[in-house]
């Protein structure tokens, strides 16, 4: 195997993608392998012994080239096979990064993938998936909340919704028509509030209810703009940050602007 290439996947970000821990089966991991040498370094395809290389001592988890092969070739649609003169390539598909993500999932933990460039599908799985499933009232913390958020939180009319964000982030003809929006907004679904917080330390998105904290992505108008995930998490199995989040939520919201 080339070196250069491992060199590279060892040195490459992950953050995004679920952890390789997560998985302890040759299909699995195989397949982790080939999404990150995609996603992070742009190299769509590799043979079944570069993957087992790679896991081997860039993981430091042994398999064999054979555990690979014959993994994937029960694959059913998770990979895509090419056979060419110097061997055959295998490249993970769709429903391959979705397994994915599945499996990654603990008791009490649920990931939810958002494709790139199916933002429709993505905000009905954030609201039929994720947010029907909370409990009472929701706070929200969105830097980058525009017209697109409105649009998801509409669907949410018999809840109590704090969203908190900075306005400063928009784009001033954004902001503007952002404004604008918003006071037809709250007049309609007066369920809803919207603060701004003007310090530079919120950057991370989440939503927190009754019972659940919810870790996305990206913000809630760029769903589906590019692969993404959410990750919901009961309260039980995070209460030590889960408090932690409501407090600086609830001091933040306390000073911020009112929209």
């Amino acid at each position: 195997m080339d070196m250069e290439l491992l060199g590279r996947f060892r040195k490459a970000n992950t953050d995004g993608l679920p952890e390789f821990s997560n998985y302890d089966k040759p299909l699995e991991m195989g397949l982790w392998v080939l999404w990150v040498v995609k996603e992070k370094l742009r190299i769509s395809r590799l043979k079944a012994d570069e993957i087992a290389h790679v896991i081997l001592h860039a993981k430091e988890v042994s398999v064999s080239t054979r555990a690979i092969t014959g993994a994937f070739n029960r694959a059913q649609g998770k990979i895509h096979k090419y056979k060419e003169s110097t061997g055959t390539f295998y490249e993970i598909m769709k429903s391959g990064k979705e397994h994915l993500v599945s499996q990654a999932g603990a008791e009490g933990v649920k990931v939810h993938y958002f494709e790139p460039g199916k933002k429709h599908s993505s905000k009905r799985i954030l609201t039929e998936n994720i947010l029907d499933e909370l409990k009472g009232d929701l706070k929200i913390l969105d830097p980058y909340c525009d017209l697109g958020a409105l649009d998801i939180l509409s669907k949410s009319k018999k809840r109590r919704i704090k969203c908190l964000t900075k306005i400063e982030n928009l784009r001033p003809k954004t902001k503007q028509r952002f404004l604008r929006e918003l006071q037809d907004f709250k007049s309609e679904y007066t369920n809803m509030e919207f603060r701004s917080y003007s310090k530079s330390e919120i950057h991370d998105r989440y939503i927190v209810s009754l019972d659940r904290l919810v870790i996305l992505g990206y913000s809630l108008k760029d769903l589906g703009a590019k692969e993404s995930f959410a990750i919901a998490l009961d309260k039980k199995m995070c209460s030590d940050i889960f408090d932690v989040l409501v407090e600086n939520f609830n001091r933040r919201w306390k000073v911020a602007s009112p929209l």
